[in-house]
C-alpha cells in the first residue's frame, strides 16, 4: 500500500516541475530572472512559448496516407531516364563527329588522287567533267571539314 502512496506523491511531484519564471530589474538596474519571486521587488511572470510548436493537420490530412506528397521513387526514374537521354544524345554527338571526319579525311584522299592523274584527253567535254568532279570533290571537303 505504501508503493502505492511513493507513486502517487511522485507524479503530484512532477506536476509542480513546471514552475513560473519571474522577472524583475534589480537595484543596479540588471535585469534578473528567476523561477522563485524575490522577496522585496516586485516581478512580472513571463510567458514561455512552447518547445514543440508542431500542429498536426488532422483535417486536411484525412484519408491520405502518411507518406503522400512527393514520389520520391518517381522523381528518381524521371532523373535517371533524363540522364541516359544526355548520355545517348552525347554518344550520338560523338558519333556523328567520327563519321564526319572519317568522310572529311576521304574527300581529302579522293581530291589528292584525282589531282594526282594525269589528263587524259584533252577535249572540252573531258576538260568540263574534270572541272565538276574537282568541284564536287571541294564541296564534300567544305561540307564535311569544318
Amino acid at each position: 500500500m505504501s508503493f502505492h502512496y511513493l507513486i502517487a506523491l511522485l507524479l503530484l511531484n512532477s506536476l509542480s516541475a513546471q514552475a513560473d519564471i519571474y522577472r524583475w530589474v534589480d537595484e543596479q538596474g540588471q535585469v534578473q530572472f528567476s523561477d522563485r519571486p524575490p522577496s522585496r521587488q516586485h516581478a512580472e511572470t513571463v510567458e514561455l512559448e512552447p518547445l514543440n510548436r508542431y500542429e498536426p493537420d488532422e483535417a486536411g490530412r484525412e484519408g491520405r496516407p502518411l507518406t503522400e506528397g512527393r514520389d520520391y521513387r518517381a522523381e528518381e526514374k524521371a532523373d535517371k531516364a533524363r540522364r541516359k537521354a544526355q548520355r545517348l544524345a552525347q554518344e550520338k554527338e560523338q558519333k556523328q563527329a567520327q563519321q564526319r571526319a572519317a568522310k572529311c579525311e576521304k574527300a581529302r584522299y579522293d581530291l589528292r588522287l584525282f589531282s594526282a592523274k594525269p589528263y587524259g584527253s584533252t577535249s572540252l567535254e573531258a576538260m568540263q567533267k574534270k572541272r565538276q568532279r574537282r568541284d564536287a570533290l571541294n564541296d564534300r571537303i567544305k561540307k564535311y571539314c569544318r
